[in-house]
């Protein structure tokens, strides 16, 4: 007997007054690389600080959807190359996310 186990991986634009990893603006209609530092560009030394407000929006959204909120989550790098990403990787959530 098999159990079946679907899971999605959802993509948002955040409604926040800054991004995810760093304290740059997210206002759109900026003049192109202006919301930009050094850890959006993920140059070394520059550490990712995640955003507080990303986070209480998103268990907001997971209870709304009865979902598991976790008490512990964990982020991983994937690495890629691909010409729209500088950085080389993509920060993610696979094994313990936060919904």
């Amino acid at each position: 007997m098999f159990e079946v186990v679907i899971g999605l991986e959802v993509h948002v634009q955040l409604n926040t007054n800054s991004k995810l990893f760093c304290s740059c603006a997210t206002s759109f209609g900026e003049e192109p690389n202006t919301n930009v530092c050094p850890t959006c560009l993920g140059l070394p030394g520059a550490l990712p600080v995640l955003n507080k407000e990303a986070v209480h929006k998103a268990i907001m959204l997971g209870t709304a959807l009865k979902s598991e909120i976790n008490q512990k989550s964990i982020f991983n790098r994937k690495n890629y190359f691909y010409p729209d990403l500088p950085s080389g990787y993509q920060i993610s959530q696979f094994e313990v996310p936060i919904v």
